[in-house]
């Protein structure tokens, strides 16, 4: 049925008035769980899409070294894996990129496990992410390792996860930009079967 523009943009915000990133999200814990990553409770969190200070991101615990069954070889390292699997669930370059830079990490210096923080309670960019403590699986002292070592490990580590906030981010802006499309929202009002002049008259 036809809708005048009037009567679109009215509704713009009909398909966002409630949880509407959720398959988004639902996304991203699959992800994550590929690369041995564990979001927190409540996990991730974001804000959008019209300030300067807007952006997403994640808390949680990574491993490298979490373990999963191989029927023919015992167990394997999910750094390992990721890439593959990672590719097998979707074919997006970025993630593809950001797993195997991660599982790269891994083989070069060892498995590690690293805690990522938020560093403000007003933000919710990728900018607000830390990494609050990280080690080896092999029980190694950071104190013990190279500094200059150290430090590249926790700029890889960090760059990784905020790069993978980001790639949430834009995913959302991309999820919203087409749920108040006239597009979506014309086909929404049709499956409610929503009239203009009903809406008009009420």
């Amino acid at each position: 049925m036809p809708y005048s523009q009037s009567f679109i943009d009215a509704h713009r915000d009909f398909n966002v008035t409630h949880d509407w990133w959720d398959s988004v999200y639902d996304d991203f814990h699959q992800i994550c769980e590929i690369m041995g990553i564990e979001l927190g409770k409540n996990e991730p969190c974001f804000s959008g899409f019209w300030s300067q200070g807007d952006g997403a991101s994640w808390t949680g615990r990574y491993r490298a070294q979490a373990l999963s069954l191989n029927t023919r070889s015992g167990y394997t390292p999910t750094g390992d894996l990721a890439p593959a699997k990672i590719r097998e669930y979707c074919n997006d370059e970025e993630l593809h990129r950001i797993a195997d830079e991660l599982c790269l990490l891994a083989r070069i210096y060892g498995p590690v496990y690293a805690v990522v923080s938020r560093n403000s309670s007003h933000y919710w960019h990728s900018n607000t992410m830390q990494i609050g403590e990280w080690g080896h699986y092999d029980e190694r002292d950071p104190d013990e390792v190279d500094g200059a070592i150290i430090d590249h490990i926790e700029q890889t580590l960090i760059c990784l996860f905020t790069d993978l906030a980001d790639w949430l981010y834009s995913s959302l802006e991309r999820e919203h930009e087409y749920l108040t499309s006239d597009e979506a929202v014309i086909e929404a009002l049709e499956d409610n079967e929503i009239e203009e002049e009903q809406d008009e008259a009420a």
